[in-house]
C-alpha cells in the first residue's frame, strides 16, 4: 500500500463545503445524519453526506443503479492491467467498485479524513493520494483512465478539474453528476426539502459545452439512470421496473458521460451486460 502526499493542497482542501461538513461530522452535528424531521433526505451538500444517504432505502437503490450505470459506461474500456484514477474518491465506495471491476486503482481525495476512510475500506488493494482535484499530484499520462463520481458538482472550477483529469489520463474519462434535466431537478424546484440540492445539479448542456471546449474533437458517450421520481427509487416492484432502464439521453437523475481519447477495444470486457443502445455525440 502506498500513500502519496501532494506538495500543495489548498487551505480549504479543494472544497469549502466538503470540509465544513466534515467538521459537522466530527462534532456529531445533526446535518451529517438525518434532518430534524427524522426523515431520510437526498444528499444536500458535500460528499460526506452521500454515505449517510446511501444507508437509506432510496439511497441504497440509487447507489445500486449508479454502479450499474458506471459499469455500462466502462463497457468500452479494457480493464486487465489498466490503471485508473478516481478523482475525489470520498470514502472509497466507487473506488472499491472499480477495483472489483478489474482496474488497478488509485484514489485522490482533498479531505484527509475521507482519504483515511477510503484506505480503511480498501487497504492495500489501492493506492492513495492527498491533493486538490484541480492540481493533481501526478505526471502527465500517469494513468490509462480517470473517473469522477459524486465529485464534479462540488468543485468550484470544474473546467480546471477536467483539464487535470485529461492531463493525467491518456485513454479516457468518465464523469457522473446529478442531472438538472430530470424529475429530481423538477422536484428540487417545487419541494422545499429538496431545494438546497439545486445548486449542485448539473445542466447537461453546460457540461457538454465544457467538454467540447476542453476536449474538442474527442468522442463522447452519454447515458442516464433513475428516470422515475424519487418516490419510485425502491427495490420493490413495480417501482424497480420504472428505474431499471438506462436512457441514451440525459433525462435521468444521474447523468454519465464517457470521453474516449483513442479507439475502443473490440467486444465487451468482463461480460458487462448491455441492455439498450448507447448514444454517441461526436
Amino acid at each position: 500500500m502506498k500513500l502519496l502526499q501532494a506538495a500543495a493542497v489548498p487551505e480549504n482542501g479543494g472544497s469549502m463545503e466538503r470540509n465544513s461538513l466534515m467538521r459537522e461530522c466530527k462534532s456529531g452535528a445533526e446535518p451529517c445524519g438525518r434532518p430534524p424531521s427524522g426523515r431520510a433526505s437526498f444528499s444536500v451538500t458535500p460528499e460526506t453526506r452521500y454515505a449517510y444517504w446511501y444507508a437509506t432505502s432510496s439511497g441504497a437503490f440509487a447507489l445500486a443503479r449508479k454502479k450499474e450505470l458506471l459499469g455500462r459506461l466502462l463497457s468500452g474500456w479494457t480493464r486487465r492491467t489498466r490503471s485508473l484514477l478516481v478523482v475525489q474518491a470520498g470514502d472509497g465506495i466507487f473506488l472499491e467498485n472499480l477495483w472489483e471491476s478489474g482496474f488497478d486503482v488509485t484514489g485522490q481525495e482533498s479531505v484527509p479524513a475521507l482519504l483515511g476512510a477510503a484506505r480503511a475500506r480498501l487497504g492495500g488493494r489501492a493506492d492513495y493520494a492527498l491533493g486538490a482535484p484541480d492540481l493533481l499530484p501526478f505526471d502527465s499520462c500517469s494513468f490509462d483512465y480517470a473517473v469522477a463520481v459524486d465529485a464534479l458538482e462540488f468543485c468550484r472550477e470544474p473546467g480546471a478539474v477536467l483539464r487535470e483529469m485529461g492531463r493525467v489520463a491518456c485513454g479516457g474519462l468518465i464523469l457522473m453528476v446529478p442531472n438538472a434535466w430530470s424529475l429530481l431537478g423538477l422536484r428540487c424546484l417545487l419541494a422545499a426539502d429538496h431545494r438546497p440540492l439545486l445548486p449542485f445539479l448539473q445542466s447537461p448542456r453546460r457540461l457538454h459545452r465544457l467538454l467540447k471546449k476542453t476536449f474538442a474533437g474527442q468522442r463522447t458517450v452519454w447515458l442516464s439512470s433513475l428516470l422515475g421520481p424519487v418516490c419510485s427509487w425502491r427495490f420493490s416492484a413495480p417501482a424497480v421496473f420504472a428505474n431499471s432502464l438506462d436512457s441514451p439521453f440525459p433525462l435521468g437523475a444521474v447523468a454519465g458521460v464517457r470521453i474516449d481519447f483513442g479507439p475502443l477495444s473490440a467486444g465487451t470486457p468482463l461480460l458487462v451486460p448491455l441492455r439498450s443502445p448507447v448514444s454517441s455525440v461526436e
